[in-house]
């Protein structure tokens, strides 16, 4: 029995000194996989899942578990490829056309989250802005990593966005610096789901242009743009 009681006290107190030393990471870095899910009547119009991701940076303040920072994402809900001529005069030359729907969300950020335990369950509010864009670009090859050659912006909105999410926090690894052995680096796996309310916009969705002859005509929509993103992705607090 004794031989038992001494490692387990050795190992509580390691386990103490950890978690004492992870209170000290003042910033919390990461990158996330984040589809989002129209909801509402953005739904109905769009009747897709929009695929992208986001970053977050968050910094903690002292002595407290509240967190402040932004998060910045990017999704692509649509996209539209065709091939046409370089020019009436060069027929057998064809170029690439590809008009891409995207949603683009900037967000100050204030969190909740414990600064102690491998499991630390967080809350948080957003405010800021979504802006929806729709762009086609000309490509000279079959290659997308070759430059396109003309671009053309066919409509933006930008709107007030606000809401809120929640989540899971997960230490993966933690390590001390030999520099400075009162700060701890720490790699995290952060699970969560956000609810944003967005603003009335403008927008258009894959095969809202249609091509008639050198016309090009436009369907556009407007109604809220509510979405849902679920979010998992890797975080470095330090």
């Amino acid at each position: 029995m004794k031989r038992l009681i001494i490692p387990l006290v050795m190992a509580s107190l390691m386990s103490a000194s950890a978690l004492a030393a992870d209170k000290q990471c003042g910033f919390q870095v990461g990158i996330s996989f984040e589809p989002f899910f129209p909801q509402g009547e953005f739904r109905d119009i769009l009747d897709r899942i929009g695929w992208g991701g986001s970053l977050d940076a968050l910094y903690r303040i002292p002595n407290s578990d509240l967190m402040i920072g932004t998060s910045l994402a990017y999704h692509v809900y649509g996209w539209d490829t065709r091939w046409e001529p370089f020019n009436v005069y060069i027929p057998e030359v064809l170029v690439k056309v590809r008009t891409t729907n995207a949603v683009v969300r900037g967000h100050l950020l204030l969190r909740l989250q414990p600064s102690l335990g491998a499991m630390r369950p967080y809350v948080e509010g957003l405010v800021g802005l979504q802006h929806l864009t729709t762009d086609t670009r000309v490509y000279d090859d079959y290659d997308y990593d070759n430059d396109w050659i003309a671009s053309t912006n066919q409509l933006r909105s930008t709107v007030l966005s606000y809401g809120f999410g929640g989540g899971m926090v997960l230490i993966l690894s933690s390590h001390l610096p030999r520099q400075d052995r009162s700060r701890r680096f720490s790699v995290l796996l952060d699970i969560g789901i956000r609810y944003l309310r967005g603003g009335s916009a403008d927008y258009l969705t894959p095969g809202d242009i249609e091509i008639s002859g050198d016309t090009a005509n436009y369907f556009f929509n407007r109604s809220r743009t509510d979405i849902l993103t679920p979010r998992i992705g890797v975080s470095f607090a330090f």
